[in-house]
C-alpha cells in the first residue's frame, strides 16, 4: 500500500477535490500532485515486508536543479531518532526523482514525522507527512 502525501499548500485544494469526485471506490492509495511552479514535493509512505517506508520525492514541470534536507523523527518505545539526508538534486522536466527514504517495522504511523525541503533557484518548497486539514 502506497499512501502519497501533498504539499501542504495543495491539502486544501486536495480535500475539495475529493469531495467533489465523491472518493469513488475503496482505494487502497492516495496520490496526485498539484504543481506549484516548476517543482512538487512529496513524502510517499508505502507498507512493506520490513515495516513503513517513508520516501522523499521531487516531481519536475522543468528541468531544474537544486539541493534537498529530507529530516524524519520517530519515537517510539525504544526511544528517538533522527535521520536528517541532505544533498543535490538534478530531476527532468516530466520526471520524478527519490532523493532519501527510511524504514521502520512495528510503529503506528503518528509515531514518524517526515519532512522534505527543496531550495532552488532562490525558492523553497516544503512538503511533510502531517495531513492534519
Amino acid at each position: 500500500m502506497t499512501v502519497s502525501l501533498l504539499t501542504k499548500a495543495a491539502l486544501p485544494a486536495a480535500a475539495l477535490a475529493a469531495l467533489a469526485i465523491g472518493m469513488a471506490g475503496n482505494s487502497t492509495a492516495q496520490s496526485g500532485q498539484t504543481q506549484t511552479g516548476p517543482l512538487d514535493c512529496e513524502i510517499a509512505v508505502s507498507t512493506g515486508r520490513y515495516g513503513r517506508t517513508y520516501e522523499g520525492l521531487v516531481h519536475a514541470a522543468e528541468d531544474t536543479s537544486g539541493s534537498y534536507e529530507l529530516t524524519i523523527n520517530k519515537r517510539g518505545a525504544s526511544g528517538r531518532a533522527m535521520i536528517s539526508q541532505s544533498g543535490t538534486f538534478r530531476v527532468a522536466a516530466g520526471k520524478s526523482e527519490t532523493l532519501g527514504q527510511a524504514t521502520f517495522g512495528g510503529l503506528p504511523p503518528s509515531a514518524v514525522i517526515a519532512e522534505l525541503t527543496l531550495r532552488w533557484n532562490g525558492q523553497t518548497l516544503t512538503c511533510d507527512n502531517d495531513i492534519d486539514l
